[in-house]
């Protein structure tokens, strides 16, 4: 077995055991959450799949980016929520009903959406692209669907097995971390060289257009709008990996993925500096009203 092999074995049990740990806490009615509210569910997919395609196109027409960053922000734009989606909304006081429908309901639309958007996009900009519905299909199904099903099979037929839940999650973040930490190593030669042409501006502003339009978007409830924020700046980096692969040659493979990886950094950079002026506000909101 190969050191690639095992880095892919480690990811996929690491990304397994934190969704997982998400299945112990789960109820049903967090799973329709948003179903129920078909409003709230409409704009939470105008804000994740609507703006940032948008976005992405606008600035693909007004900026000259590289081929590969192009294709790596429409791939970006088009790919649903990352399973460790929870980790960082529940933490900043989101609602926990809202986050586990909203990370179901998209994740579950995006297999119908994605195929029919990508169509849309091949359209306006003129070229046959590739688009791999299996691939899609497959991350969710591993990623999301099967590890939430199991963890609330085994939360009813034991139910004090949510208390492990959070052990669990912390388990597979620690696994998730060393195995990245190669993947990023090996990238990072390829990630400096497009800092400096243009690239890291472009996906700080795909960024923060997403936490921007989530903000707006996500209803009357504080908690839902800084949920929304998260997930519409927060993309499914293998989905994004796979789609922006299959779309350029096979010399920009790496390229593509230190594209997508990139954005991950720097979003993560940009929804912290968000997060906390969310928190100050909350603070000062606070005072006033003691």
């Amino acid at each position: 077995m190969t050191a690639t092999m095992i880095l892919g074995l480690l990811l996929q049990a690491s990304l397994f055991l934190v969704v997982l740990s998400f299945g112990l806490q789960i109820r049903v009615d967090d799973l329709l959450c948003l179903f129920r509210r078909p409003w709230q569910l409409l704009k939470s997919l105008i804000s994740m799949f609507v703006v940032l395609l948008i976005f992405a196109i606008v600035v693909d027409r007004i900026f000259e980016l590289r081929g590969v960053v192009e294709v790596a922000l429409i791939a970006l734009a088009l790919s649903p929520v990352p399973p460790l989606l929870p980790n960082k909304a529940l933490k900043s006081g989101g609602d926990k009903s809202f986050t586990f429908g909203l990370l179901a309901a998209v994740s579950l639309l995006s297999i119908i959406i994605m195929p029919g958007v990508f169509r849309v996009v091949e359209a306006i900009f003129g070229r046959q692209g590739n688009f791999s519905e299996e691939v899609v299909l497959k991350a969710i199904l591993t990623g999301v669907v099967m590890p939430v099903v199991i963890g609330m099979i085994i939360r009813h037929l034991a139910p004090a097995s949510e208390r492990f839940a959070g052990i669990l999650g912390k388990v597979g973040m620690v696994i998730l971390i060393l195995a990245c930490l190669p993947i990023l190593v090996a990238l990072s030669s390829v990630i400096w060289t497009i800092i400096g042409n243009g690239t890291i501006l472009a996906v700080i502003a795909f960024a923060v257009v997403g936490i921007i339009a989530g903000h707006l978007l996500g209803g009357p409830d504080p908690r839902d709008r800084t949920v929304l924020a998260i997930a519409t700046a927060s993309r499914h980096p293998a989905i994004a990996i796979a789609v922006t692969s299959a779309n350029v040659g096979e010399a920009d493979a790496k390229l593509a993925a230190a594209v997508v990886i990139l954005y991950v950094i720097a979003s993560s950079v940009v929804l912290a500096v968000y997060l906390r002026l969310i928190a100050r506000l909350r603070d000062v909101n606070e005072e006033k009203n003691t």
